[in-house]
């Protein structure tokens, strides 16, 4: 069972509340039912929940020196917390019986139970201290059920209820601390250092929603509001840091992806059967080879066949016809040719005191061997037969 102890204004607008058992003196205390620790605290993760969530109150129906009459921990809580574990140095501690407060009074030693330098805040179950390295002679007090319950000491604002400040936590059962005692402990311990106890918090938490874009007047107080707008951004960051932790994996993930292809090529390249592919390069040098040795061909074929039929071309066309049947093609040329009649005196007047189309034949075309075939005549024959017919 669980209970605090809380003291009235040891600075302007902050309280302390000590966990401890109800005397009759004017302090608050807290029963919080679901705070014990057992051997499960030592394996799960070493949490231990150390303020419940929510408002709560003590048990027994004494006043809460705070206007709204009861502590309130919440995600704004959280934010102050926070940002008072930023100012410190050294670890949280867990002491045994709150020895801490007294070892100045009684001389004895304040051994620690265990340390932890985190806190997480649970929605619907409260405050819990994180990853907690307890102390060997403590694990086994927890083992053996020595130990069940803690005890924590924290700052909060008398208007909200919430606490600012987690001083430290003790190991405890039923506490027979005196309750005047404890707070006279706390005045010993805190006379000096927490006179600028409140400045030093609302600096520390101005300060971080200041890093979070939260503007706070130096001379105000902070709101509610802005408490709010820090804990939206704070959660904005951890979006941001969860998608750029999987954007790294999804980079690592792709850049393996490539390396792996890059080697599945490489092999592959290596095991190219070359009987049965060319390098495109080679392919590509070998087209554009037959691209050119097929228009020096085609050029051939077209004057060609201008000689072959001076009978049916004009030689103020013959420029003209060399230009068609190198743009349109050898086919279209023919078609066109073979289509002209045979005008016999085409031979005579264009080739009159020129060299005629028949004096440089020297091999037959496959027309006119076709022809010649027709007629019975020999190649050298007809070939004979033409050069004379164009004389």
């Amino acid at each position: 069972m669980k209970t605090f102890l809380n003291k009235k204004s040891l600075t302007q607008g902050i309280g302390l509340a000590v966990l401890t058992k109800q005397t009759a003196t004017n302090v608050a205390v807290l029963t919080f039912a679901g705070s014990s620790i057992d051997t499960a605290s030592l394996s799960d993760g070493n949490r231990v929940q150390i303020l419940p969530d929510g408002y709560f109150l003590p048990t027994d129906g004494r006043d809460v020196d705070v206007d709204g009459g009861q502590w309130l921990m919440d995600e704004q809580a959280f934010v102050s917390l926070t940002a008072n574990i930023a100012q410190r140095k050294n670890d949280f501690m867990f002491d045994y019986e709150h020895q801490t407060l007294y070892t100045e009074k009684n001389g004895k030693p304040a051994p620690a139970a265990g340390w932890f330098k985190k806190l997480d805040y649970v929605p619907g179950e409260g405050l819990f201290a994180v990853d907690v390295d307890w102390t060997p002679t403590a694990t086994k007090h927890i083992s053996d059920k020595e130990y069940r319950y803690t005890s924590a000491v924290f700052s909060y604002d008398l208007k909200t209820g919430r606490p600012i400040e987690l001083m430290h936590v003790a190991l405890t059962n039923e506490p027979a601390l005196d309750g005047m005692k404890a707070i006279t402990a706390l005045k010993a311990i805190s006379t000096n250092s927490t006179t600028n106890e409140k400045g030093a918090a609302m600096n520390a938490a101005t300060q971080l929603l200041a890093l979070l874009g939260v503007t706070v007047a130096s001379d105000a107080d902070i709101t509610d509001d802005q408490l709010t707008q820090g804990t939206v951004a704070l959660k904005a960051l951890q979006t941001k840091a969860d998608l750029s932790g999987q954007l790294e994996k999804d980079l690592n993930t792709a850049q393996t992806s490539v390396t792996a292809l890059k080697a599945k090529a490489t092999a592959a390249d290596a095991s190219v059967d070359l009987s049965k592919f060319v390098p495109k390069e080679t392919y590509d040098a070998a087209i554009t080879q037959v691209a050119a040795l097929k228009a020096t061909g085609d050029s051939n074929s077209v004057e060609q066949l201008l000689k072959d039929n001076s009978d049916k071309v004009f030689e103020s066309e013959i420029s003209y016809l060399t230009d068609f049947g190198k743009q349109q093609g050898f086919a279209a040329l023919k078609s066109m040719v073979d289509s002209r009649p045979a005008i016999a005196a085409l031979k005579t007047t264009q080739t009159r005191g020129k060299k005629t189309l028949g004096e440089n034949i020297a091999v037959l075309t496959s027309e006119q061997k076709y022809t010649a075939e027709q007629l019975g005549l020999s190649d050298e024959d007809y070939l004979t037969q033409i050069k004379q017919e164009t004389i």
